[in-house]
C-alpha cells in the first residue's frame, strides 16, 4: 500500500515507518505506538555501550538527503528529536527500568504506556498522522490527491487576565461614570525587546522541551483513565531555547520585562447593571512570545440608602402626600430629586411617569418611573373645636349603608353581647353624625363615661 510513495535518496523506509504509513492510509484515527528500542535499532537486552553506539549511528543517519531539498531541515529535526528522546530514556538506568516495567519513563501511573507519543515519554510532543504528512512537506501532495494534511495549530498562548473590582452607586449607573485606576504591570524590556539577552547572542535549543517551548503533562484522572495537556517548559520559560548567563540584558537582567505604571480608564455606560464587566484589551502583563491578556473591571453595588429601587429598566420610589392633597389633588408639587439631580414637579399623582425610569443600555430610551403614594394622616385631635370636625363631616359624602344599620340605642341585649367584645373594630363610617361620641382634650371628663385613655380610630382607617 505504501509502495507508491515518492522514492527518496539516502532514506530507507523502516518497519516503523511502514507501519505508520499503513495506519494513516487505512485509518484516519490511527494512533502510533512508538518503541524506543526500535527507534535506536537495538534489542531490549542491549547494553549501555550498545545503546550509546546505536544512538551515535542513528543521529548521524538522521541528517538525510531526500528528493525535495526544502524538506531536509524539517525531516532532520523530527528524526533527531525522536532519536534524542529515545536515547535520553534508555541511557538512564532508572528511566529505562521504568519504561521496561510500566511503559513510561516516569514510573507507574505517570504516563500512557505504549499508547501515545514516545512510550509515554512526557516531555515529547505527540507524533501523529498530521506530523507524518508535514514530515513530507506540510501536506500530502506527494501522496496523490490527499487533501490538506490538516496541520494542527495550537492557539497562541496568552498571559493571564487581571481582575479588578469597583463599587458604584445607583446614580453612577444611571448617569454613567469613568473610573480611573492606577495600574502597575510588566511590559517587555525596551532595550532587548523582551528577549532577555543582548543583540547577537547565540541561543541554544532547550534540552528539556527540544525547542518546542512546551512539555506534555500527563495526569491520571481515574482508574484506567488519563488526561494530557501542554504546559510551558520551566527550563526555558516557554521560549524553546536558552542563552549563556553572560549574554543577559543589562537593563532587565535577563527577566525580559520591566515595570510600567499608567492610569487605566474604564467607561461604565449609562444603564449598566451591578455585575457588569468592563474589559480593556491587552492591558495585562506582557510576556515574550505570548498574546497579552486583558484587564477586567467588575461593577459592584455600593452600600448606600437610595430612595429609588431599580427593577429591570423601571424605577420605583415612595411619594408622601397629605390627606388634603390625596383628596383634592395638587399642582406643580416638587415631588423628588431624580438620580441626575433634576427636580421633578407633577400636578396630579398618576402613579407612573413615562420615560423617567432607568436608561436602556446602548440606546437613548428609558424605562418608566413608578410612584407609590403614602398618605400622611393628621394626628389625633388635630382639630381645635368640635365645630371644625362637624364642618368637615358635613362636606364628606355619607354611606348609604349607614341608614340600614342599627344604632347603639336601638339594639337589644342579645345584639350588644355579640358586638360588645368587638366594639373597637366597628367601622365608624356607618355611624350617623349625631351619634358620634364627643371628643375631649387631655384632662377632661367624657360625657358618655368613656375612659380618658380611650382614643377612637380615624374614620378613614
Amino acid at each position: 500500500m505504501y509502495h507508491n510513495l515518492p522514492r527518496t535518496r539516502g532514506f530507507r523506509t523502516s518497519k516503523l515507518s511502514k507501519g505508520l504509513i499503513n495506519g494513516i492510509l487505512t485509518n484516519p484515527t490511527f494512533t502510533v505506538s512508538t518503541d524506543l528500542y526500535e527507534i535506536l535499532g537495538v534489542e531490549k537486552t542491549a547494553t549501555a555501550t550498545e545503546i550509546k553506539k546505536a544512538y551515535r549511528e542513528a543521529r548521524s543517519k538522521s541528517f538525510i538527503q531526500i528528493k525535495y531539498p526544502k524538506n531536509i531541515e524539517k525531516a532532520s529535526e523530527i528524526k533527531f528529536k525522536e532519536i534524542s528522546a529515545a536515547y535520553e530514556v534508555l541511557s538512564d538506568e532508572t528511566k529505562r527500568s521504568n519504561y521496561d516495567t510500566y511503559g513510561d519513563a516516569s514510573g507507574p501511573g505517570a504516563g500512557m504506556g505504549n499508547g501515545g507519543g514516545y512510550g509515554g515519554y512526557g516531555d515529547m510532543p505527540d507524533f501523529g498522522p498530521d506530523d507524518f504528512f508535514n514530515f513530507f512537506g506540510g501536506g500530502a501532495g506527494g501522496f496523490g490527491g490527499h487533501s490538506n494534511g490538516g496541520q494542527r495549530h495550537r492557539p497562541k498562548p496568552r498571559t493571564e487576565d487581571a481582575h479588578l473590582d469597583v463599587n458604584v452607586s445607583l446614580a453612577d449607573l444611571y448617569n454613567g461614570k469613568t473610573v480611573k485606576i492606577t495600574s502597575t504591570r510588566n511590559v517587555l524590556c525596551k532595550k532587548c525587546e523582551g528577549r532577555g539577552v543582548k543583540e547577537g547572542a547565540k541561543k541554544k535549543e532547550c534540552g528539556i522541551c527540544h525547542g518546542t517551548g512546551t512539555v506534555r503533562q500527563i495526569r491520571r484522572v481515574g482508574p484506567g483513565m488519563v488526561t494530557q495537556d501542554y504546559i510551558d517548559c520551566t527550563t526555558c520559560k516557554g521560549k524553546g531555547h536558552t542563552y549563556k548567563t553572560k549574554d543577559s540584558c543589562k537593563k532587565c537582567k535577563g527577566s525580559t520585562t520591566e515595570e510600567e505604571t499608567k492610569i487605566l480608564e474604564f467607561v461604565i455606560e449609562k444603564g449598566s447593571r451591578f455585575g457588569d464587566k468592563v474589559v480593556l484589551k491587552g492591558e495585562s502583563d506582557e510576556e515574550y512570545g505570548k498574546e497579552t491578556g486583558d484587564v477586567i473591571l467588575e461593577v459592584h453595588e455600593k452600600s448606600e440608602t437610595s430612595p429609588f429601587e431599580r427593577i429591570e429598566n423601571d424605577l420605583y420610589t415612595d411619594l408622601n402626600v397629605s390627606l388634603a392633597e390625596a383628596l383634592c389633588g395638587f399642582k406643580n408639587k416638587v415631588v423628588l430629586e431624580h438620580l441626575d439631580g433634576r427636580l421633578l414637579k407633577i400636578s396630579t399623582p398618576t402613579g407612573k411617569i413615562k420615560n423617567e425610569g432607568f436608561p436602556i443600555k446602548g440606546s437613548s430610551k428609558k424605562g418608566d418611573l413608578y410612584l407609590k403614594l403614602n398618605i400622611e394622616f393628621p394626628p389625633d385631635f388635630w382639630f381645635s373645636e368640635k365645630s371644625e370636625l362637624q364642618n368637615v363631616l358635613n362636606i364628606l359624602p355619607t354611606s348609604n349603608a349607614a341608614k340600614k344599620n342599627k344604632t347603639l340605642d336601638d339594639v337589644d341585649i342579645e345584639d350588644e353581647e355579640k358586638i360588645g367584645s368587638n366594639v373597637d373594630s366597628v367601622d365608624f363610617n356607618i355611624v350617623e353624625v349625631h351619634e358620634l361620641p364627643e371628643y375631649v382634650f387631655e384632662g377632661e371628663d367624657h360625657e358618655d363615661g368613656y375612659d380618658d385613655d380611650f382614643t377612637p380610630g380615624c374614620p378613614q382607617q
